[in-house]
C-alpha cells in the first residue's frame, strides 16, 4: 500500500512538473512578437499560445485579435499590461497562474481514475498479431510477407496445416474475447457489443482477403 501510494505521489509530482514547463512554455512563446516556431509540434504550440492569449486578453479588457495585433510591432505582454490603466505586469501574470492552477487542480482530481484505468488495461491482440499466432509465424515475418502483396487469406491458404477458415474462426474467436474484455471494463457497452457480434465473422473474412501493404498490430 505504501509502495502504490508512493507512485501516484511521484506521478502527481510528475504530472505537475510537466504541466508548469508547458505554461511556462506557453507564456513565453505568447510574450514573444509573432514569429516563425517552425513546423516541429506547430497545432500544440498554436493551441498553447491561443490559450495564453484568450487569458490576457480577458484580463486586459480586449480581445485576442486585439491582443495579438498589438504583439506585432515587437511589444511584450508585460508591456502591453503596464500600459493599460489599472492593469499591470504582475496583475497579467496572476490571471494566468490562477488559470493554470485551476487546469492543475483537474489535472490531479483526475489523475487517481486515470492511473487506475492504465494500470487495469489488458492487452488485446490486434489483427496482425492473432493472425500471427494461428499461423505460427512472427509478425515481421507476416509483415513482410503482406508488404509483398499477399493478402492474409493468400498466406493461410499456404501455410501448412492452416487455412482461411480456420484463420476466420481465429481472429473472431480472439475479437469476441476482447470484446467480453471491454464491456467487463465498462469501456464498450452490452448493446454495443450485441449489435458487433453478428458481423464479426463478414467483417473478418473481408477483412483477410484485403491486401495490406502496411498492417499495424
Amino acid at each position: 500500500m505504501r509502495r502504490l501510494l508512493r507512485s501516484r505521489t511521484l506521478l502527481l509530482a510528475a504530472a505537475v512538473v510537466v504541466a508548469l514547463a508547458a505554461a511556462t512554455a506557453a507564456v513565453v512563446m505568447a510574450a514573444e512578437p509573432a514569429t516563425h516556431h517552425g513546423t516541429r509540434n506547430h497545432r500544440a504550440r498554436r493551441s498553447a499560445r491561443m490559450g495564453v492569449l484568450t487569458t490576457a486578453a480577458s484580463y486586459l479588457g480586449s480581445t485576442p485579435a486585439q491582443l495579438r495585433s498589438e504583439l506585432r510591432p515587437g511589444k511584450s505582454l508585460a508591456e502591453i499590461a503596464n500600459a493599460t490603466a489599472g492593469k499591470s505586469a504582475a496583475g497579467l501574470i496572476h490571471a494566468l497562474e490562477a488559470v493554470e492552477r485551476a487546469k492543475l487542480a483537474t489535472a490531479s482530481a483526475n489523475l487517481p481514475s486515470r492511473v487506475s484505468a492504465e494500470v487495469d488495461r489488458t492487452h488485446t491482440p490486434g489483427l496482425l498479431e492473432s493472425s500471427a499466432g494461428y499461423l505460427g509465424v512472427g509478425t515481421r515475418e507476416l509483415r513482410a510477407q503482406l508488404r509483398a502483396g499477399k493478402t492474409l487469406a493468400q498466406i493461410a491458404a499456404s501455410t501448412a496445416g492452416k487455412s482461411e477458415a480456420g484463420l476466420v474462426a481465429a481472429l473472431v474467436a480472439a475479437r469476441k474475447t476482447a470484446l467480453a474484455a471491454a464491456v467487463k471494463a465498462g469501456t464498450v457497452t452490452q448493446a454495443r457489443e450485441n449489435a458487433l457480434l453478428p458481423k464479426l465473422e463478414s467483417d473478418v473474412s473481408a477483412r483477410i482477403h484485403r491486401a495490406r501493404r502496411s498492417l499495424r498490430g
